[in-house]
């Protein structure tokens, strides 16, 4: 049987990329550590130490550039001058070889530019268990420090030395008055976020301090990059950064307007999802609490039965509603009522005479929204999943082969 290809989905670029946020210059270059010969380094650096907060990977085999990351933020006082990535080679499981090499590319960026090598975070992503080729880094770092520019095309070079099996580069923008709001960021499997992502990045020139990003970056997960689901596997590169160039005075409101740029990113990524063809939005009301809405909602979203009826665009509410019913969470099942793409197909314990035919018609959308409304309390909570093909499991049964 031949596997059918999705189309690859194409968005128009963001209103405005990461050099368009000023203070910022970036870079992405071909160091030939990706067979498909495209960008694989790349380099973004501020005029002066900015502002920077992170969320990193909670599994337990973190790779070496998570844990330089996370020891730089300290050393630092959660300020940086440089955030150097490559692709193509995750750096993960290396053993003390790999922290070394993770800590040359940080001090060979930090000779570049002058700073102290705590100033200079460092992200890889790609095949688990190889060591970098460390000839190619250097030069590869070598060759974007020397490329640096401001133009928004150097912000887009950036985004995609960062991809991997990502099959349209994610960028989103916003404006916040005077400031402006920029961010990108990869990930199409292995993505169950225990703390925001893949890699994102996101960058802005609202004059924040470290801490007030660091106080304010586990809510932009939670309702973003943490309220995604792929395929249930937490990588070993997670990372979520939040750079502040400090030159606009903030709102106290900040946050709200940082947000949907977040989430705009995060629908991208499920949106890829490696064969995916929709995303699907999973809304959870009335349960007992927020957190009891999210484990309901991501226990549906997680869902191989769920996903494959929302890839065969099959109105099948018996897979959604006995998830449902799976959760412990759940105090009045009988109270039950199920909407999908805004048509009610079961309520209060009951299916309903809907159309099917409407019903599958509606499903066959980039966007599809299904909304579980409980009657045990207040709880609501928002995850995003991508729906379940044949492609998945082409792509990453020959991931390495």
């Amino acid at each position: 049987m031949s596997i059918p290809v999705p189309p690859v989905p194409s968005f128009p670029p963001a209103e405005l990329t990461l050099t368009q946020v000023p203070g910022l210059k970036a870079a992405g270059v071909k160091a030939g550590l990706k067979a498909s010969g495209n960008p694989d380094v790349g380099l973004l650096v501020s005029d002066a130490p900015m502002a920077v907060a992170g969320l990193f990977t909670q599994n337990h085999f973190a790779a070496a550039p998570v844990v330089l990351s996370k020891a730089n933020l300290v050393r630092s006082g959660h300020t940086a001058r440089a955030l150097v990535v490559n692709s193509g080679n995750a750096n993960a499981c290396t053993g003390l070889q790999g922290e070394k090499d993770a800590e040359e590319m940080a001090h060979r960026v930090a000779k570049g530019l002058g700073c102290p090598p705590e100033q200079v975070l460092v992200c890889s992503t790609g095949v688990i268990g190889v060591k970098l080729p460390m000839d190619k880094v250097r030069a590869g770092i070598d060759d974007a420090l020397a490329q640096l520019s401001r133009e928004p095309e150097a912000g887009r070079r950036f985004l995609s030395a960062i991809m991997t099996t990502d099959a349209f580069p994610k960028e989103a923008s916003a404006r916040v008055g005077e400031a402006v709001v920029a961010g990108v960021c990869k990930g199409a499997g292995m993505i169950e976020p225990n703390m925001a992502t893949m890699l994102a990045f996101m960058a802005m020139d609202l004059d924040l301090r470290g801490e007030q990003l660091k106080r304010a970056l586990p809510g932009l997960a939670a309702a973003s990059f943490n309220a995604v689901h792929v395929d249930s596997h937490t990588s070993t590169n997670d990372t979520f950064l939040l750079f502040s160039t400090r030159k606009v005075r903030p709102s106290t409101d900040w946050a709200r307007h940082v947000e949907p740029v977040a989430r705009r990113l995060a629908w991208l990524i499920a949106r890829d999802g490696e064969g995916a063809t929709k995303v699907t939005t999973i809304e959870v009301t009335g349960a007992a609490t927020s957190e009891a809405a999210r484990r309901i909602a991501k226990l549906v979203a997680t869902s191989a039965l769920v996903r494959t009826a929302l890839y065969g665009n099959d109105p099948n509410w018996g897979r959604f509603t006995s998830q449902v019913g799976n959760s412990k969470d759940v105090r009045h099942p009988r109270s039950l009522s199920c909407v999908l793409q805004g048509l009610e197909v079961f309520k209060n314990g009951e299916p309903t005479a809907f159309d099917r035919a409407a019903a599958s018609k509606a499903m066959a959308q980039e966007d599809v929204r299904l909304e579980l409304k409980l009657k045990d309390g207040p709880g609501h909570a928002v995850v995003l999943t991508s729906d379940l093909g044949y492609r998945y499991v082409q792509v990453n049964a020959e991931y390495t082969t």
